[in-house]
């Protein structure tokens, strides 16, 4: 257990109950704006649905749907997480850990998809990720082709300098906050 990760995860959580919802819903929006311009040429994408702790999500997939682009959101599926396409929001419902998931359990094609947005509960400026410990993502992230473009959505204050990486964690290719994007 790296204790340096659960000390993140718990600065973080509470910074996220220090700010207003509404603060973190104009920032969300700000975030969202910029990854429909960096996903616009893209048509497989895969996205997270997002918690009240998480960058919200669900200006990207309606938009996403409603440009008829192929959606993809994660399922868990014992200890993995399956992409599942949906045609419409009202597929979603709680599922594992309380995640809107579909209700389907037809796993798309991986080596299609061409972007994924990922969330994290933490990222470093070297473009890693914190998630929430399973591991899911993770082992979703391995199993992707090198040519998928990894997108982690986070507010400034997820962003962090500790170093933290274990050898398991998976690298983004780039980062969008409200205020800046963050990629090599």
């Amino acid at each position: 257990m790296n204790i340096t990760k659960l000390k993140i995860r718990g600065k973080v959580k509470r910074l996220f109950d220090s700010y207003p919802r509404e603060l973190l819903d104009r920032w969300g929006d700000i975030i969202q704006d910029e990854v429909l311009k960096i996903v616009e040429p893209y048509n497989v994408i895969m996205s997270y649905v997002s918690l009240p702790r998480e960058v919200a999500t669900f200006k990207i997939l309606r938009k996403v749907l409603e440009d008829n682009k192929i959606l993809l959101v994660p399922k868990v599926s014992g200890e993995d997480i399956i992409s599942v396409r949906i045609k419409s929001l009202d597929e979603l419902s709680p599922g594992t850990f309380n995640v809107l998931e579909p209700a389907s359990n037809i796993p798309y094609d991986t080596s299609k998809i061409e972007v994924i947005i990922v969330p994290g509960i933490a990222f470093n400026t070297k473009l890693y990720r914190i998630g929430h410990g399973k591991g899911h993502f993770d082992r979703f992230l391995k199993s992707l082709p090198d040519n998928v473009l990894k997108i982690g959505l986070a507010y400034e204050f997820q962003i962090i300098e500790e170093e933290f990486t274990d050898e398991w964690d998976e690298k983004m290719d780039i980062i969008v906050t409200e205020k800046r994007r963050l990629e090599e």
